[in-house]
């Protein structure tokens, strides 16, 4: 008896220590501080590249997941795009539930495998393959693995851990590469540094990181640096198809971005020929300038290219010229080759475009664009030509390709250079608002405004809306608490700083804010108060980035209702720091109120401590915003109402 007890005891034993090894990625053994502020938790980030030579390189990829809830929903899915260049094969999958029973696994039959053509794509050779986990009793772990077969080096791999809310418990990267291979590789923000060692005819660089608590969104972060552990990857010498080339330095860079663009630039002599005709009266070489990129906008149309080489590579000039369409590469490549056909010097341009992308590492020589454009350097200025808009001015940048450094494409010339910044007082709105208040309940208001520089941005959608979207769209940009739109224009200015002015004409109700039977209350900013102030962030992690200099001027010149006078103004009220400058001064003379309000903000990067003294400075303004006219009716009259 005691022989069968004994035996029970160890076989329950048994089957206990073997379920306990079955159980992988429990949530409870999540410590609690890679919980704070995350949806996901990376349990494992393991990526692995061997580099085979110049023209070959493979990744071994692993990531475990575990989702915390339905916001970190989107980590729950496999998703990698690709290309004939970067194949993916080898995908497996993983579903753990809370306690760590694995519960679900996946495989090559599983993955579906789609274009990913975009609405703005005519053709590309990118694909996706994506796994679904199917399960949402959230917490739950999903474990993916893949390998990634690169035919080219010059897009190596990097270890980001840029996603905002999410932890990483264990994150590992190892590069394998030949012996003596010129591999340059650039670190941000690591605690511990690459760890160097050699095996089998292999040189090993290893990364490694434990316990890197969450990300969270910290607003107006800077854009200029990397805020987060991250390791960039370079080679001296890359191949790229059947090109070579080298990143070692940025000119040797645009030296093979020369090469793909050679005898590109050939056209019918029947465009050279339009060419000279259009630009004969010109009096200028901006002029000139001007007058092809306008017609390289009304001829072309942009759609994306992406085959091969195509992400780097555009087409034929005389391509473009026959069938009126390309992509930025191709357009770019065009509109050089147009104002070469006149005698114009221009310079086909890399950029790393976008409103929130202007982040290029100048020491780190390296594929870090994702955007052409075209430089022209006139005697006294240079024009910068986005050859992809049909609407914007001629020379203007626009917030997508501004103030930022740029590969000028030139041979053994080729150079990082600097885009148009703009300044405060050509980014900024003059305002000038006339309101008639006719009786203590209505009154109609004229508004006049110009919107110049970067604020021609704002414009430049509505105008070329249609009429419903138009009064959509203006009536919801004015805030007044009761107001109806009778009318508004806007007249564009083109120019390479260009302007939008808009008339409004508005009919208000309610906006003197009676406090009794005489005595009643006008707010003095009319239609510009400052209501949006970035969240609290505690413990704020990153620089405060303003990444444009503004400014904004406003008069309101108030006529009172008959029967009312005035008993107190405020003080003239006047904000100075490090961020900027505010001022409003009202006064009155007989039956009217003048208010003029001014704001500009600085461009600059500050340290993270100098967040709550930046509110504190906005605050101050909301307040001062909020000033108001104290009325008194007088005794005896009547309002005509």
């Amino acid at each position: 008896m005691c022989k069968k007890i004994s035996l029970s005891i160890g076989l329950l034993l048994c089957i206990t220590i073997l379920s306990a090894k079955e159980l992988k990625y429990p949530v409870s053994e999540i410590p609690a501080a890679l919980k704070e502020n995350a949806h996901t938790v990376m349990r494992l980030y393991q990526q692995e590249v061997e580099i085979k030579s110049e023209k070959s390189a493979l990744v071994n990829v692993t990531e475990v997941r575990t989702i915390l809830n339905k916001n970190g929903e989107r980590d729950t899915y496999f998703k990698e795009l690709y290309t004939p260049m970067n194949k993916i094969s080898g995908i497996r999958g993983k579903v753990y539930d809370e306690s760590g029973k694995q519960i679900r696994s996946f495989g090559v039959d599983d993955v579906i495998d789609h274009s990913y053509m975009t609405e703005y794509s005519m053709y590309d050779d990118f694909r996706v393959k994506m796994l679904d986990s199917k399960y949402r009793t959230y917490p739950f772990t999903v474990e993916y693995s893949y390998q990634i077969d690169l035919k080219q080096t010059l897009f190596l791999p990097s270890w980001n851990h840029g996603s905002e809310n999410t932890s990483f418990e264990k994150s590992v990267f190892v590069v394998k590469a030949p012996s003596g291979y010129a591999l340059r590789y650039k670190e941000y923000n690591l605690a511990n540094g690459v760890v160097k060692s050699s095996a089998d005819g292999k040189d090993i660089y290893t990364w490694s990181l434990n316990n890197l608590k969450a990300r969270i969104d910290e607003p107006m972060s800077s854009i200029t640096k990397p805020e987060y552990p991250l390791v960039e990857l370079a080679p001296n010498g890359f191949a790229f198809l059947d090109t070579k080339g080298s990143s070692e330095s940025w000119k040797e860079l645009g030296m093979w971005a020369s090469k793909l663009i050679e005898d590109k630039d050939k056209l019918p002599e029947t465009t050279i020929t339009k060419m000279k005709e259009i630009t004969s009266a010109c009096k200028n070489d901006f002029e000139k300038v001007k007058t092809i990129y306008e017609y390289m906008q009304q001829k072309t149309r942009y759609v994306n290219i992406s085959i091969g080489i195509g992400g780097w590579q555009p087409f034929d000039a005389t391509v473009v010229d026959k069938f009126s369409y390309g992509d930025c590469k191709a357009l770019s490549n065009y509109t050089k080759a147009l104002l070469s056909s006149v005698g114009i010097k221009s310079y086909y341009t890399l950029v790393m475009a976008g409103k929130e992308s202007n982040h290029i590492d100048d020491s780190f020589p390296s594929s870090q664009f994702n955007h052409a454009m075209v430089c022209v350097p006139l005697e006294k200025d240079t024009v910068w030509l986005e050859c992809t808009s049909q609407r914007l001015p001629c020379g203007f940048n626009s917030d997508f390709t501004d103030d930022r450094l740029v590969l000028l494409i030139d041979g053994e010339n080729s150079r990082l250079v600097r885009t148009r910044t703009y300044s405060a007082n050509e980014n900024c709105i003059n305002r000038y608002s006339k309101v008639n208040l006719t009786d203590e309940i209505t009154g109609i208001a004229e508004v006049k405004a110009n919107y110049n520089g970067l604020c021609y941005d704002n414009i430049l959608p509505i105008y070329h809306a249609d009429k419903a979207d138009k009064i959509k769209i203006v009536t919801q940009n004015i805030e007044l608490p009761s107001f109806t739109l009778d009318n508004f224009n806007y007249e564009e200015h083109r120019s390479p700083t260009p302007s939008f002015d808009e008339s409004l004409n508005i009919s208000v109700s309610n906006y003197i804010h009676k406090m009794g039977n005489d005595i009643a209350l006008l707010p003095l900013n009319f239609m510009n108060k400052l209501t949006s102030i970035p969240d609290k962030v505690r413990n704020r992690k990153t620089d405060l980035c303003i990444r444009r200099p503004y400014m904004e001027n406003d008069t309101v010149v108030y006529q009172l209702p008959a029967g009312y006078n005035v008993t107190e103004l405020p003080e003239k009220s006047e904000i100075t720091g490090k961020f900027g400058t505010y001022s409003s001064f009202t006064s009155h003379q007989g039956n009217s109120i003048t208010y003029i309000r001014h704001f500009e903000l600085v461009k600059g990067v500050f340290p993270p401590e100098a967040y709550i003294e930046f509110r504190d400075f906005l605050e101050q303004i909301s307040t001062a915003d909020e000033a108001v006219a104290s009325l008194k009716k007088q005794t005896g009259l009547t309002s005509s109402k």
